[in-house]
């Protein structure tokens, strides 16, 4: 049995598994695949009378997601990876990363509370009928 080239005649074999594809080539043919599925999925709203102002403010908002928080949010200090997020949504250094040293307005006891009732559901029901 005699091993078939790529058929994107990248000068690798291919395999029958993955269509007669090299690794390289099979990975790239999955990559397209899914954003043409992603493409597709999509919907566009025809009511809308202007396109490029949507897109605009698309792009915009998606770029507010982007931007990642590298300072601490009480001593503006520059902490990078090493920046501790709390439940608040902000970002602390290692000095500031405790609820206790930046006011942290979160009720943590609460959250605790509701975790517990979630996990341990009472059992409420009586198992003799006959009981008053």
């Amino acid at each position: 049995m005699d091993p078939s080239l790529c058929a994107n005649n990248c000068g690798f074999f291919g395999s029958a598994v993955n269509k007669n594809l090299c690794s390289k080539c099979y990975n790239e043919y999955l990559k397209a695949e899914a954003i043409t599925k992603s493409i597709q999925g999509l919907t566009l709203n025809k009511a809308s009378p202007n396109l490029s102002d949507s897109c605009v403010t698309a792009s915009a908002s998606a770029g507010a997601f982007l931007k990642k928080k590298n300072r601490c949010k009480y001593c503006n200090k520059k902490v990078g990876l090493t920046g501790f997020e709390c439940r608040c949504g902000d970002v602390f250094c290692g000095r500031h990363r405790y609820p206790e040293e930046h006011a942290c307005k979160i009720d943590y006891k609460e959250l605790g509370r509701q975790v517990l009732i979630k996990q341990n559901p009472m059992i409420d029901g009586d198992k003799l009928q006959w009981r008053v």
